[in-house]
């Protein structure tokens, strides 16, 4: 296959159009939505984000799960949103396709690998769309977009007709502008109505992120503390003090990546590098890389980390089955511009690992996660994240709605 660029004009995130009308009235009609285009929509192509991947696949014969679940609730799709390369990265950025643009802060990314997902939700175009979530696919794009951005409890929500990444990690989440509309979704896709009292309820500040943020992030983030507390019981803590090691992100970042890695490989090795020339070059450059490593590396190593992970992944849902509540940054860093995406930026990987040791916390332990827009510094949007006990989305959607109104700080 020519490895040319397929220009589209996606500039709103939507790469193509395929209506799918609900199939009744319901809890989400009059709602809208699109869906990042590694989710299957019934006789229409899944490209995955590569133009290789969609000429060497057959249309979906059927809808995803979760979108027969929106469908039957009486919400309308449009289409397929773009997505990195077989939703391998956090950046947005796709040569194939024109990069959707973040509307909050034009010359930033949207983030990825749900790009498209962010861009049609933060443009106005839908009021809400899918994206799939492995190590922050939905959480960063929904924080550099000023977005509420949802992953859910591993597991909860069906990822039946989607592409697999990672299965281990693999989630579907959603993107909304507000908490009304996202927390409608949920009990959709949870099929649950929430019955758990937001009483009694700790908010846990983990320390370790905030001090690792880039300092325009730590300045802001202090009075929304002290707003916080005035509405929940708050504290500090470190990652040493919930599992009772001497850990921090770094220490999370390093086992993580080398699991969702082996597990990306385990599921789409061959086929990668049976077309390792269709890919565009930085992609290609990451995928020998994680070819040589998975390779280079032992079975005995990998079971040690997964061994080192359960421990913390336990600990980590012990410390929340208590009514507590984890929150932080998204991300440490604001989101990046641009023209500062260079080719050393892929080969130093600083980024990814920085960004990895915060959103890999909810990945291991398979809690919920909802990022919430309530900061911009200079015009660009922050995300605060909130983690709660596994299964306890939608106790976790209300904590997070009853915060709503401490939203709109800005520095400059």
């Amino acid at each position: 296959m020519s490895n040319k660029t397929k220009l589209i004009d996606p500039s709103h995130g939507l790469i193509r159009k395929c209506i799918k009308k609900p199939y009744a009235a319901g809890a989400l009609s009059d709602l809208s939505f699109a869906v990042k285009d590694n989710i299957d929509l019934a006789n229409c192509k899944t490209g995955n984000g590569n133009p290789c991947w969609e000429e060497t696949h057959t249309k979906a014969v059927a809808n995803a799960v979760c979108v027969d679940q929106l469908l039957t609730a009486g919400a309308n799709c449009i289409g397929k949103t773009q997505l990195d390369e077989l939703a391998c990265s956090l950046l947005g950025m796709n040569e194939f396709y024109k990069n959707p643009i973040n509307t909050k802060a034009p010359d930033r990314i949207t983030g990825g690998s749900s790009s498209g997902s962010a861009a049609v939700v933060a443009s106005g175009l839908v009021d809400f769309a899918l994206g799939t979530d492995t190590s922050g696919s939905v959480r960063v794009p929904a924080s550099n977009c000023g977005l509420w951005g949802y992953r859910p409890s591993h597991g909860l929500i069906s990822t039946a007709g989607v592409i697999p990444m990672a299965p281990s990690f693999d989630t579907v989440g959603v993107f909304a502008n507000n908490g009304q509309v996202l927390s409608k979704v949920l009990q959709v896709l949870l099929a649950s109505v929430n019955t758990n009292s937001t009483t009694n309820l700790t908010i846990n500040f983990l320390d370790d992120i905030f001090a690792n943020c880039d300092f325009p992030i730590q300045q802001i983030m202090a009075p929304v503390i002290n707003e916080i507390t005035k509405v929940y019981p708050g504290q500090h803590v470190t990652y040493g003090k919930i599992v009772g090691e001497p850990i921090d992100s770094s220490w999370l970042a390093e086992r993580a990546w080398p699991l969702i890695r082996s597990n990306l490989w385990s599921t789409h090795g061959s086929w990668i590098e049976e077309n390792m020339s269709a890919f565009s070059p930085n992609v290609a450059y990451t995928f020998e890389n994680i070819s040589k490593r998975v390779k280079g590396g032992s079975r005995a190593n990998i079971q040690g980390l997964l061994l080192e992970t359960s421990r913390f992944a336990r600990k980590v849902r012990h410390f929340l089955s208590n009514g507590n509540i984890l929150c932080f940054p998204t991300t440490v860093d604001l989101a990046p511009k641009h023209k500062d995406i260079l080719n050393d930026f892929f080969v130093s990987r600083e980024y990814y690992l920085r960004t990895m040791g915060v959103t890999a916390i909810s990945g291991v332990s398979r809690t919920p996660e909802i990022t919430i827009p309530l900061v911009e510094y200079d015009g660009v949007p922050i995300g605060l994240s909130f983690i709660g006990g596994y299964a306890d989305d939608l106790l976790l959607m209300d904590v997070c709605d009853s915060l709503k109104n401490i939203m709109g700080t800005e520095l400059d």
